[in-house]
């Protein structure tokens, strides 16, 4: 059985992504396309001009034009009319190609920048739109590179390669149909190389592949040592860890610079090979063409076109093999892409899913079984119910598991067997989006984006009107601190809120929980990194946005639970206690073990 082409493999891996956003171009491209036609036609008749000066008026006998012959060789008109007129014909010619390649240049470099615009937005909602189960498997940095230089590098063929092939293919074309008119016999001995340069560019093709497919890998991994390294600053420069992180950024990126060498050698010997072997073709021409010419079998103008289309015919070919870098190099970077638009989400709308119902906000979790990875349960046949407005707060060890609980009733995961419900009904049934639409979500982290402290208040709610963000400040203890500020709500946070305090931030994510004013909110850890008064200010404006909300808190200290109407104890995927926080100290068992530490 025949080993499947990797190139084709990866052709009908990504050309079905891309194709149809050049749908909405395909007119802007039949036009470029006609006019590189064009000006690869206008280009091969630049030496005819000049065949017909030797051959009409410095030599006197007749010549082979197309379409012009006839005329040429009966006219009386003076010789220095026939100059004037192949004079005036090679400025005509050199206006024509002029004209046309700043229209399809042009034409085609808007082309590549509107579907890279596209291509980039249909990425990035595909990123977006993956399960966490996806994130969590990819580096930040590689995905990134796949979003910009992968991005880039297919918008460059497209603008740039793709004139670079129309063009020197039709030329080609067009220089070989006339030399074959002309004399078909000088046309086979022009020719004789050109198969030994064909096989060479193919051979050396593959390698060029491999090597480019190295390099975007490895600029990927760059990228996200790089981000990994920049966005855990404090931690590096905490630890005195710089010179460790510049050893690792340095090791990789002398990999990534093997492989583009790699590649930029093998691209260096085909155009030496394409340089020597284009020159025993011309040197072949000439002792071919001198000798004809001396037997009276060939005009001089007949050598002049020869020669010339014979240099022009390799300089195509050396452009080609030239190109067969930046060609594989958005070939990797289309099929780099098509990696992630083939990548399918885990968790999605099942069929006749429909829009959530407002919710109350009861909350079971029945028979739930649950493992990231095949054979190691994190949740083991868990069954707990939340009544409306209730507040349960959840306790436990490090990865017995809190947080894979609470990702649950958003669908960031659904579990291996049993189901979730609020309200009675299996949260699948409801659409992904107005599931989520319903529940609000503060976590450790309480990450910040960069803008206002206005539009982060008012990123889960962007129709707010500016008193109902205030209220919902005033309400999180945000107003205080913002006021202080020069800019007030109009104050700019930097990336990831690293201007801000902790608590301020706390505060901000508080906020935003409260504006959406969804029935059902989630506090992973809200506290756990804030110093006693942060606490104080944040759990005061955790009461407040728990109110008359169902909410599940996970927290370690107690002082953070206390105000929770139930608490249970999870232990290996299981909740070993349940109840009130003065039922549970009764009972002496794991949660008295969390007040004893905690003591």
């Amino acid at each position: 059985m025949p080993k499947p082409n990797p190139k084709s493999e990866g052709l009908r891996q990504w050309l079905p992504h891309l194709a149809p956003l050049l749908k909405p171009y395909w007119g802007k491209i039949t036009l470029a396309l006609l006019a590189m036609m064009g000006d690869s036609l206008l280009t091969a008749l630049r030496p005819w001009p000049l065949k017909v000066v030797i051959d009409r008026v410095l030599s006197h006998r007749h010549t082979r034009v197309p379409f012009l012959r006839h005329w040429l060789n009966n006219t009386n008109l003076d010789p220095m009319y026939i100059v004037y007129g192949a004079c005036a014909t090679i400025i005509l010619i050199a206006i024509g190609t002029g004209m046309l390649t700043y229209f399809y240049t042009r034409t085609m470099g808007e082309v590549g920048r509107l579907f890279s615009a596209d291509l980039r937005r249909k990425l990035f909602g595909h990123m977006q739109r993956l399960s966490l189960r996806y994130h969590v498997r990819q580096r930040t940095g590689d995905l990134m590179t796949r979003l910009t230089s992968d991005v880039g590098g297919v918008r460059d063929a497209i603008a740039n390669g793709s004139i670079s092939l129309v063009s020197n293919l039709t030329l080609l074309f067009c220089m070989l149909g006339i030399m074959l008119w002309l004399n078909w016999r000088f046309a086979i001995v022009a020719l004789l190389v050109a198969p030994l340069l064909f096989l060479t560019v193919v051979y050396h093709s593959g390698r060029v592949r491999r090597a480019a497919r190295e390099a975007r890998t490895s600029e990927g991994l760059l990228a996200s040592l790089a981000q990994e390294t920049l966005t855990s600053i404090r931690v590096v420069q905490g630890l005195g860890q710089e010179t460790q992180q510049d050893l690792r950024f340095h090791g990789q990126s002398e990999e990534s610079l093997r492989a583009y060498l790699l590649g930029v050698h093998y691209r260096v010997r085909v155009a030496l090979f394409v340089d020597i072997t284009a020159a025993a073709g011309l040197a072949t021409v000439m002792w071919y063409g001198a000798t004809r010419v001396l037997r009276g079998d060939l005009s001089i103008g007949d050598v002049v076109v020869f020669f010339s289309y014979v240099n022009a015919l390799y300089a195509p070919v050396r452009q080609l093999s030239r190109m067969t870098l930046n060609t594989n190099k958005a070939s990797i970077g289309a099929e780099r892409i098509a990696e992630v638009l083939t990548e399918r989400n885990d968790v999605t709308d099942v069929p006749g899913a429909r829009p959530a119902m407002p919710f109350r906000g009861h909350i079971e979790f029945r028979d739930i079984s649950f493992g990231y990875e095949s054979g190691q349960s994190v949740l083991s046949h868990f069954d707990l119910v939340i009544e409306p407005g209730e507040k349960l707060a959840i306790m436990g060890h490090t990865g017995v598991g809190k947080t894979t609980l609470i990702s649950l009733i958003p669908r960031f995961y659904d579990p291996q067997s049993g189901c979730v419900l609020i309200d009675g009904h299996n949260i699948r049934e409801f659409t992904i989006e107005s599931l989520r639409e319903q529940i609000s979500m503060v976590l450790q982290d309480s990450l910040l984006f960069n803008g206002t402290i206005r539009d982060n208040i008012a990123f889960g709610c962007p129709e707010a009107t500016d008193k109902e963000i205030l209220d919902a400040a005033i309400a999180a203890n945000v107003d205080d601190f913002v006021r202080k500020l020069p800019g007030g709500y109009a104050s700019r946070v930097s990336e990831r809120g690293n201007t801000l305090s902790g608590g301020q931030k706390q505060r901000i994510a508080i906020a935003r929980a409260i504006l959406r004013d969804a029935p059902i909110l989630i506090l992973d850890e809200p506290t756990g990194s804030l110093d006693v008064f942060s606490e104080k200010a944040v759990m005061e404006a955790i009461q407040r946005v728990t109110a008359g909300r169902t909410t599940l808190l996970i927290a370690h200290r107690l002082a953070t639970v206390r105000f929770a109407d139930r608490i249970i104890v999870m232990d290996r995927g299981r909740a070993v206690e349940d109840g009130t926080h003065a039922d549970l100290l009764l009972k002496n068992g794991a949660y008295s073990k969390f007040q004893n530490t905690a003591q």
